[in-house]
């Protein structure tokens, strides 16, 4: 039996002050804290090329899953299975043969190739979890900042519904909906690791 799997359905954007606002109108503040990512891959990026993101935040590792080849970026929202569970990455990945965790990363040549830290503030808008994230990286001056609206459901048959949810907020609040986000990631590689950012973009990984 798989545990600790949930389907993650979200979307990004880029808010104007006025936007961020209307978003979070009636919203209930859930927190803020800063969130340190460390994120992994090979030198031959094997893991990212897959549209696997595996990471450890806050000294726990996650992996986030593609639902199926390539499906990970859709039209409207980004969906993945969230993996908390160490041994259910290890399977995902195809190392379960090893009995330590961080062994089985090291023999199969993952290494880190970005920390990153968010100062985030979450939201609880009528079911919809809202994250604002202002992140900064180690080791380099660069800033991103950003927005997501996400839902997390339990099986892939509620994955559309969760989908249209989203992209209904959205047009109802004015929020371009067309436009493809670069998440926190993907706008490091563009802007410091343009190789990397290019391979994953031709094969369309990224888009």
């Amino acid at each position: 039996m798989i545990h600790n799997i949930m389907i993650e359905i979200e979307k990004k954007f880029l808010l104007t002050e006025e936007q961020q606002n209307k978003l979070l109108d009636g919203a209930k503040e859930l927190g803020r804290k800063v969130v340190e990512d460390t994120y992994f891959d090979t030198d031959q990026y094997k893991l990212t090329l897959g549209d696997y993101w595996l990471r450890k935040r806050d000294g726990a590792y996650e992996l986030k899953a593609p639902l199926k080849s390539g499906s990970g970026s859709y039209e409207a929202t980004n969906r993945y299975n969230e993996i908390t569970d160490a041994k259910e990455i290890l399977r995902e990945l195809g190392l379960n043969g090893e009995p330590d965790f961080e062994t089985a990363l090291a023999r199969a040549g993952i290494k880190r190739f970005m920390t990153c830290f968010s100062d985030r503030s979450s939201y609880d808008r009528s079911g919809f979890h809202v994250d604002i994230d202002s992140v900064t990286y180690a080791d380099t001056d660069f800033e991103y900042a950003l927005a997501e609206i996400e839902l997390l459901v339990e099986t892939e048959a509620e994955a559309d519904e969760a989908d249209r949810r989203i992209m209904e907020l959205a047009k109802e609040l004015g929020l371009a909906t067309e436009q493809v986000i670069m998440g926190k990631v993907a706008a490091f590689l563009n802007e410091k690791r343009p190789d990397h950012y290019r391979v994953l973009f031709e094969a369309g990984v990224l888009k």
